[in-house]
């Protein structure tokens, strides 16, 4: 090979090298454009744990504004506090917790009620007509979902969320999610804006029912009972909850 032919191969070799670090970079800038914006939960608010709106007395969780309503538990249940966080950084979120334990103080079921309001400067709606279900509680009427899963505490989860911050707080008092779930969310939207809601989550120990998730799914062995399971969760909450006008 001639000096001449050796030159240009060796030019050719350290453009190659600059394509392949440039392609690198790219790729790398793009995964990381993709992570900044997709990962909402960085704009979440270290939570807060005074100065909360609400207040609570005895087992009545107390609501001056959106609604103006009083949730009264059932006295299983007992309260373990609340916090409150900017939720992904444009709706403000105050989380309260009421518990009912087992006699080794393990979680049985878990009344999670979330008041959440996008911040006025932000001109976002909540949108829960596709909710199948529809609970009435008093004269409150609730968009409602419903499912079973399992839960699984090793699972690596999106931070920042406010499944995220409701389980922080959970750990926080000692508490996990049992590992079989049977789960209820009802949203009540406080105006016509719908830029305020009231969340309603409930979670209850799916052994005490005799079954597991799995069993419940579309090909699970107990498909066909699902609307059974369903309808016993449902008026657990319509007997351990009452939702009252203020």
């Amino acid at each position: 090979m001639s000096d001449g032919d050796a030159h240009e191969a060796s030019k050719r070799n350290q453009l190659k090298r600059i394509l392949l670090v440039c392609a690198v970079v790219v790729v790398a800038a793009v995964a990381l454009a993709h992570w900044y914006f997709s990962d909402r939960g960085r704009f979440t608010t270290e939570p807060e744990y005074t100065g909360l709106a609400r207040t609570v007395s005895g087992n009545d969780l107390v609501s001056d504004h959106d609604p103006a309503a009083i949730l009264r538990f059932d006295p299983a249940y007992h309260y373990i506090g609340g916090q409150k966080f900017i939720l992904y950084g444009v709706a403000d979120t105050e989380q309260h917790f009421f518990v009912e334990t087992s006699a080794d103080d393990k979680l049985q079921s878990v009344y999670w009620v979330q008041y959440e309001a996008y911040l006025p400067n932000k001109r976002y709606t909540y949108d829960y007509d596709d909710s199948p279900l529809r609970l009435a509680l008093g004269s409150y009427e609730f968009f409602t979902d419903t499912e079973a899963f399992s839960f699984d505490p090793n699972k690596k989860r999106r931070r920042g969320t406010d499944g995220a911050m409701a389980r922080q707080f959970l750990a926080s008092k000692g508490y996990s999610y049992p590992s079989e779930v049977l789960y209820a969310r009802l949203v009540y939207l406080t105006d016509e804006a719908r830029n305020k809601e009231l969340m309603i989550i409930f979670m209850d120990d799916l052994a005490r029912y005799g079954a597991i998730a799995a069993e419940l799914q579309e090909d699970g062995g107990n498909a066909e009972r699902w609307p059974e399971f369903e309808q016993a969760h449902l008026e657990r909450i319509e007997n351990t909850l009452a939702v009252l006008a203020r």
